[in-house]
């Protein structure tokens, strides 16, 4: 009899131990696997955030609209400035500045140009050049991969389920009007496959935290003005 209860306590404590070691091991894969997915939806929300900005700059205003993003990033055109040429210490000193400099270049009155000291002979030109090129949007937003525009509304991971957004404006403390925009997505989105106690875990967690913070990824704020940050920075 006593053996029999030997071989079952040490069953039970070889048991123990392996659910204890599997259990630090599952949480090992799960929180691997996490990392892994958030790491491309923080992407995901990085390059709507590039696209709003870009697309804010050249209509005037952010979108709800996916479409319009998607749209912007196939046939939008995105200025940027060639830049030629520099003031010399001397000019700074006398008082003259970039401002200045162009705002005489920009007459295309070579005589006041030259009187202004801006005259560069060695290229028969003013001395400065800053213009606006205006470029393919994806060109200039993702120069170094490609990106697929209708990819743009969707969580990854999450089979079809599309990013929540939405832009507003705001008055700041000083009393003028800002416009803020904010894109965003629950865990339970794209860990919806994952163990569901510990991505209940990992949200609860979040809601603990002091202040009204948000259980998944999210870029943006129709709350505060936050200059389009992301709230894993």
């Amino acid at each position: 009899m006593k053996v029999v209860v030997r071989v079952l306590l040490g069953a039970a404590i070889i048991l123990l131990g392996y659910l204890s070691w599997e259990s630090i091991q599952g949480m090992e894969r799960f929180n691997k696997e996490v990392e892994r997915r958030d790491k491309e939806v923080i992407q995901r929300l990085v390059d709507i955030r590039t696209t709003q900005v870009a697309y804010r700059t050249q209509k005037g205003s952010y979108t709800a609209d996916f479409n319009e993003l998607a749209d912007f990033i196939k046939s939008g055109k995105v200025a940027t400035i060639a830049r030629s040429g520099d003031l010399t210490e001397e000019q700074l000193e006398a008082g003259m500045t970039e401002a200045k400099a162009m705002s005489i270049i920009r007459t295309g009155n070579e005589k006041a140009i030259r009187a202004a000291g801006l005259w560069d002979e060695s290229k028969n030109a003013p001395q400065l050049m800053r213009d606006s090129i205006f470029a393919p949007a994806v060109e200039v937003l993702f120069p170094n991969r490609k990106i697929n525009p209708d990819s743009l509304a969707f969580v990854p991971f999450a089979e079809g389920v599309k990013f929540e957004m939405a832009v507003d404006s705001l008055i700041t403390a000083s009393g003028y009007p800002v416009q803020v925009f904010e894109a965003k997505t629950p865990y339970s989105a794209y860990l919806s496959d994952l163990d569901r106690k510990l991505v209940g875990q990992k949200i609860q967690e979040v809601l603990d935290r002091p202040g009204d913070k948000y259980p998944g990824m999210m870029v943006g704020s129709l709350q505060v003005a936050n200059n389009n940050a992301g709230n894993w920075e």
